[in-house]
């Protein structure tokens, strides 16, 4: 459809909506129907509009893998994540892309090789030890899952974990996820409402973070025998101490509620699909973990595609655009879903079948690359997602080669269409392999 423009330039093109059949303003009908039932609402509309198209007031859905691309490439210059509560609910979206880059940095070459095993050693005695602690009773999965993950990074990033940090860190994390879930969203100088407490919880945690980091510091050159991630931070030319901070904090705050849901999807996948734990154990054992666990990692990304964590995402317009065609301006929202996108036949065989044996083959991998974003991409990447990767598959491996696992009582995997994927109801149980 377009509209002539007055002054005599070219016809100007709308957006189609994702309303009736025969178009027209979003009406409180159809926002009821995308509360019912959002992705089947998305996908109706995918489906009778194409790609790109309007619902809400202000946003523009897009349901093309090369085009979310772009958007995500752009992030920080044309397009941004909003405001960002993950550090003081800082408002600069430069300061912010600049604190994400940093941790990336560190998170990907600033850790030397020393470091890394090192981290990942101490993960891995973390997981077992957590693992052992649930083994031999029903689990509720979802509920234990995120601070079995955010106690496994912590273990990594730091070689010695204050006593305050994990329980610091689960109630900000939580507290963001539910500002995100919040109906009606409050500001944060509302006392009681869902920001503030927000607020209160990420001070609390900076409170903790700046004496870790400031008695880092007070050590010289190491009073710890092994490298970790802060030490990465430190010794980055351009970060000062508060941006060391800063950037620990965004990395560590990212390894609870969203970690948390993965695992509990992996889980699910390995209680419930025939083979697929036995396949773990054997390579594993095979192995060893240490090793290149690489059907493991399949496994992994495999739970990762059919069930991303966050399923649907958003970048502000920052200014005056061009998406899919179509103009784009400040005040517009881009809304796209990993979700659907990672579900989408286009560019994926048997999209909705757990089929790992795809990324062993790298010709698959390569056709679908921008229709699987679990981690978002961009300069906004998720920071930690190479260490979200890595505790996922050792916690895979350690329940298939210590343990058998299975579900209790009734299952319900129907997703939870919130600011995060869950099963409805999951109860799991692990016993210990019995000794040979």
């Amino acid at each position: 459809m377009a509209v002539v423009d007055p002054a005599g330039g070219q016809p100007e093109q709308l957006i189609p909506w994702a309303t009736g059949a025969s178009g027209g303003q979003w009406r409180a009908s159809d926002a009821y129907a995308y509360e019912q039932d959002p992705v089947g609402f998305l996908s109706e509309a995918l489906g009778r509009c194409g790609d790109t198209f309007r619902f809400g007031r202000n946003a523009v859905f897009l349901g093309d893998p090369d085009e979310v691309h772009t958007v995500l490439t752009e992030t920080g210059r044309a397009f941004h994540t909003g405001r960002d509560i993950l550090d003081g609910f800082r408002s600069n979206p430069d300061e912010i892309t600049a604190l994400w880059m940093r941790g990336r940095r560190a998170g990907r070459a600033g850790l030397t090789a020393r470091a890394a095993s090192a981290g990942a050693h101490r993960m891995r005695e973390r997981i077992r030890a957590d693992l052992a602690a649930l083994a031999g009773r029903p689990v509720d999965a979802a509920g234990e899952a995120s601070g079995l993950c955010s106690r496994a990074a912590l273990a990594y990033c730091l070689t010695s974990v204050p006593d305050a940090l994990p329980a610091r860190l689960a109630t900000a994390s939580e507290r963001l996820t539910g500002v995100l879930d919040a109906t009606v969203p409050l500001p944060a100088w509302v006392p009681g409402s869902a920001a503030h407490r927000a607020r209160a919880a990420v001070r609390a945690l900076t409170s903790v973070l700046t004496d870790v980091v400031e008695e880092r510091r007070r050590g010289g050159e190491r009073e710890h025998a092994e490298p970790d991630l802060l030490d990465a931070l430190l010794t980055d030319a351009d970060a000062s101490a508060r941006e060391a901070r800063a950037a620990l904090q965004m990395i560590i705050t990212g390894t609870h509620v969203v970690p948390g849901a993965a695992l509990t999807w992996l889980a699910a996948e390995l209680a419930t699909r025939e083979g697929v734990l036995d396949s773990v154990r054997a390579e594993a054992a095979a192995r060893g973990l240490d090793g290149d666990l690489p059907y493991t990692t399949a496994v992994v990304k495999e739970s990762l595609r059919l069930h991303p964590p966050v399923w649907l995402m958003t970048r502000d317009v920052a200014r005056t655009a061009k998406v899919a065609g179509y103009d784009v301006g400040p005040g517009e929202q881009l809304v796209f879903s990993p979700y659907l996108l990672q579900r989408d036949a286009r560019w994926w065989q048997e999209p909705d079948r757990f089929r790992p044996g795809r990324w062993l083959d790298e010709s698959q991998a390569r056709r679908a690359r921008h229709a699987y974003i679990p981690f978002s991409g961009g300069a906004r990447i998720c920071a930690g997602y190479r260490l979200g990767l890595l505790q996922l598959t050792q916690t895979a491996a350690l329940l298939a080669t210590e343990y058998t696992v299975g579900t209790v009582g009734d299952v319900d995997l129907t997703p939870t269409y919130e600011s995060v994927l869950v099963p409805t109801a999951l109860r799991v149980r692990w016993d210990p392999v019995p000794a040979r």
